[in-house]
C-alpha cells in the first residue's frame, strides 16, 4: 500500500490516508452521518467527498470482507436504504487491494466487494488487486506491482477528469 501511495504522490499531490486501525470512530448505530453525535463521522464523510480518488486496502478472513471495513462503510454511508446518492463514495474513482487469508474467504470477499462498491457508488478504475495468500512466495511483490499499476490507472483517470478530457 505504501509503495502505491508513494508512486501516486509523484503524480497527484496531497495524498491523505486514513488507517482504520488508528481511527477513533464509533460503532455503527444505524444513524445517518449528518445525524451522528460524533463529529469524527462527518469529518471522515467530508474527507471522502473532497477526495479526487480512493485507494482501499481490505482484509478478507473468516468467510468474507473484514468487519472493520464493512463497519466503516456502514458508519460513513449511514443506512442509505433507498438513497445511495447520499454516499460520500458516489462517483469516486477507486482502486482496491484485497488481502485474503484463505481461498474461500478471498472468493467470498470478492463477491461481497462487487456488491459493496456498487451500493456505495464508487467505481473501480481497474481490476480488484487480489492477494489470496500473502504468505505465498512472491505474493507481496506481485501485489505491489499490481497495486502500483492500478494506482497509475487511477492517477490517469484523475488527471483526465481534472483536465476535462
Amino acid at each position: 500500500m505504501r509503495a502505491a501511495t508513494i508512486y501516486l504522490s509523484r503524480v497527484v499531490p496531497n495524498i491523505e490516508s486514513l488507517d482504520l486501525r488508528d481511527a477513533t470512530l464509533p460503532r455503527f448505530e444505524g444513524l445517518a452521518p449528518a445525524h451522528h453525535y460524533d463529529p469524527a463521522v462527518m469529518q471522515v464523510h467530508q474527507r471522502i467527498r473532497a477526495a479526487s480518488g480512493l485507494i482501499f486496502s481490505i482484509p478478507a478472513y473468516w468467510g468474507g470482507v473484514g468487519g472493520a471495513f464493512k463497519t466503516f462503510v456502514e458508519l460513513v454511508c449511514g443506512p442509505s436504504y433507498e438513497n445511495a446518492s447520499s454516499s460520500p463514495f458516489q462517483g469516486k474513482p477507486a482502486v482496491a487491494l484485497l488481502v485474503g487469508s484463505d481461498a474461500f474467504s478471498t472468493q467470498s470477499a470478492i463477491s461481497q466487494l462487487d456488491s459493496i462498491f456498487e451500493a456505495i457508488g464508487a467505481h473501480l478504475t481497474s481490476e480488484l488487486v487480489v492477494v489470496p495468500n500473502p504468505a505465498a512466495t512472491g505474493a507481496s511483490d506481485a501485489a505491489i506491482r499490481a497495486l502500483i499499476g492500478a494506482s497509475a490507472q487511477l492517477a490517469q483517470h484523475i488527471i483526465k477528469v481534472k483536465e476535462g478530457a
